[in-house]
C-alpha cells in the first residue's frame, strides 16, 4: 500500500508537469465522506474466528480526507489522496509487590505498534456547461491497510512467545458522479457519490511466529454509495 500512494505522488507530480496551458490547473481540497481508514488490535488474534472489517460505507462514521489533483485538459482531470497514522506504546517491564504489606503488583506493559493509511488515485471527465456548474464523471481505485503488533519484553513459553501481529486490508475500485460548483477566486464546492463500487477486504492474525496464521475475507458491492462533500480550490 506505501507503494501504491508512492505512484500516485509521483504521478501526480509527472502531470503537473504536463498539464497544457490552463488558467487554474492544479487543484487541491479536503472531502467529508466516510471514514475509510482501518483499525485492527493484535490482542483479538486469540479469538476462534477472523471476520475482515466491513468495507461497507454504511457502517462507517464521517472523517475529513485529503485531495490534489492536475487538470490535464480542460475535461480531463487527475486526482489523488490519502493518508497516514502511525502511534506506538513502548513497553514497561512488571514491578512486584509486597502481598503481605499490601502493596500491589502491576503486570508488564508490552510495546504496541498500531498504523493505518489509505491511498487512492482516479480520474475525471469533467463537463462543459458553460456557466459555474461543472458535473463529472470518474472512476477511483482505492487501497486502505492497517497493522497491529505487540511485543512483551519477556516471553512467557507457557503463555506467549514471539510477537503477535494482525493485519487488515481493503482494495477496490469505484465508478462515481458529482458535481462542484466554482467561485471567483477558484473556490470550488462540491459533492459526489459512488454510481457503482467493489471492495474486496482481509484480516490475518498471526498469534506467534510458527503457528499458521488466522484469516478471513469479505467482498463488498455498493450502488449510490459513499456520499461524499468536497471544498477546495482550483489555482
Amino acid at each position: 500500500m506505501k507503494k501504491i500512494l508512492s505512484i500516485a505522488v509521483l504521478a501526480l507530480l509527472a502531470c503537473i508537469g504536463t498539464v497544457g496551458a490552463q488558467d487554474k490547473p492544479i487543484y487541491l481540497g479536503v472531502t467529508v465522506g466516510y471514514n475509510s481508514f482501518l483499525n485492527i488490535d493484535a490482542t483479538n488474534s486469540f479469538s476462534s474466528s477472523a471476520e475482515a472489517k466491513s468495507p461497507s460505507w454504511t457502517d462507517k462514521g464521517a472523517v475529513l480526507g485529503f485531495e490534489a489533483g492536475a487538470y490535464l485538459s480542460s475535461n480531463m482531470r487527475l486526482i489523488v489522496g490519502g493518508g497516514f497514522n502511525r502511534t506506538v506504546n513502548p513497553a514497561h517491564s512488571a514491578t512486584y509487590g509486597v502481598s503481605s504489606a499490601g502493596i500491589p503488583s502491576y503486570g508488564e506493559t508490552p510495546n504496541r505498534t498500531n498504523m493505518n493509511y489509505a491511498a487512492l488515485i482516479g480520474g475525471d471527465f469533467c463537463i462543459s456547461t458553460g456557466g459555474n456548474v461543472q458535473p463529472y464523471l470518474g472512476l477511483r481505485a482505492r487501497g486502505t491497510y492497517g497493522r497491529s503488533k505487540i511485543q512483551y519484553i519477556y516471553d512467557y513459553a507457557e503463555y506467549y512467545n514471539g510477537p503477535m501481529l494482525a493485519e487488515t486490508w481493503n482494495i477496490g475500485g469505484a465508478i462515481v458522479f458529482g458535481a462542484d460548483y466554482s467561485f471567483n477566486g477558484g473556490l470550488i464546492i462540491g459533492c459526489q457519490f459512488d454510481l457503482f463500487s467493489y471492495t474486496y477486504a482481509a484480516v490475518v492474525y498471526k498469534q506467534e511466529p510458527g503457528l499458521k496464521p488466522n484469516a478471513g475475507n469479505c467482498k463488498n458491492i455498493g450502488f449510490l454509495a459513499s456520499p461524499t462533500i468536497r471544498i477546495g480550490f482550483n489555482f
